[in-house]
């Protein structure tokens, strides 16, 4: 059986700090270079001699950004896995033997798998997207440290707490104006900004967050962007057990920034508050309500860019 869903020759690179793993999907080629300039341009052309078209990697905290940003640089066909997709692909495939070289197999052949939404690479996004990690980071530091403080008791260290604080908060602040100001630069991701901002409970870090990190809005069909997000339905229905339907993947970062929309927007659209209190009133889980909430924005946030029109409210 044909495994892969295309002719495009695919491989898959297991990142690591000092070296990538590379295997040719369908093949037995494999190669193993450095985790530097030098050996992502030794990468290059040795995918370049194998015709391959598109390159499967696993996310590992920063150490595949570099052969990324080289790979997309070459026209190269990229799929960024999460490290979770790939240990359940292998559980489902009962491969259970594991190093660098079966890695980069495994890799490859759940790339081979994949037929979603491509964003075109652009480099202004890993830029901007490395900035709000830095602000997102902040913003966990102040959580973290204001959690602390409810448990100190000593006056010099609460003082000490409280000028952290003061640094931190200040950071935060420094960098979410930074965000903005270096996006206006760019009025076509100015545009979409203003275009995500006009939905309800979006405030400017959440409209940040989806330009940044959502790329694909406005390429997508319906059901498309909430699958992405991670707030799509799935049955699991088993036996006796039907009807209950589950989210579970997706992109965590711009999810937790969009959970903070639908609170907003829950408490203050009106088309929204009656949306989350008819599904109230017909049995759901407060849960379920914000996640209901959360579908409707990410897939209004597709339909705004798409269309090229703001979100008009049922107040105007």
């Amino acid at each position: 059986m044909n495994e892969t869903k295309s002719n495009t020759r695919i491989a898959g690179v297991d990142v690591s700090k000092p070296r990538l793993d590379v295997a040719v999907h369908g093949s037995e080629a494999m190669t193993q270079v450095a985790n530097t300039p030098a050996g992502h341009r030794e990468l290059l052309d040795w995918l370049a001699g194998h015709h391959v078209r598109r390159v499967g990697l696993e996310a590992t905290g920063g150490y595949e950004r570099g052969v990324v940003e080289a790979l997309q640089a070459a026209g190269l066909e990229v799929v960024l896995h999460q490290p979770l997709e790939v240990r359940l692909f292998a559980r489902i495939k009962r491969l259970r033997a594991k190093n660098d070289r079966l890695d980069a197999r495994l890799i490859a052949l759940a790339t081979a798998q994949v037929d979603a939404v491509k964003a075109a690479a652009d480099p202004r996004l890993a830029e901007l997207a490395e900035r709000m990690t830095a602000y997102e980071q902040a913003s966990d530091l102040v959580t973290l440290l204001k959690t602390q403080m409810e448990h100190i008791r000593l006056p010099d260290l609460i003082d000490d707490a409280r000028a952290q604080l003061a640094l931190l908060t200040a950071r935060k602040a420094r960098l979410a104006a930074d965000l903005q100001r270096r996006l206006r630069l760019w009025p076509d991701l100015a545009h979409r900004f203003d275009l995500v901002r006009s939905l309800p409970g979006v405030g400017p870090i959440v409209a940040l967050g989806l330009v940044i990190r959502m790329p694909e809005l406005g390429a997508m069909n319906r059901g498309q962007a909430s699958a992405l997000l991670g707030v799509a339905p799935y049955d699991r229905d088993s036996g006796n057990r039907k009807g209950q339907r589950f989210i579970g993947g997706g992109r965590r970062r711009p999810r937790r920034l969009l959970y903070i929309a639908a609170l907003a927007a829950k408490r203050c659209d009106p088309g929204f508050k009656a949306f989350a209190q008819r599904l109230a009133t017909n049995g759901k889980q407060p849960k379920k309500v914000i996640v209901a909430i959360m579908r409707k924005l990410i897939e209004a946030a597709n339909l705004v860019i798409k269309r090229d029109q703001p979100w008009i409210s049922l107040t105007n």
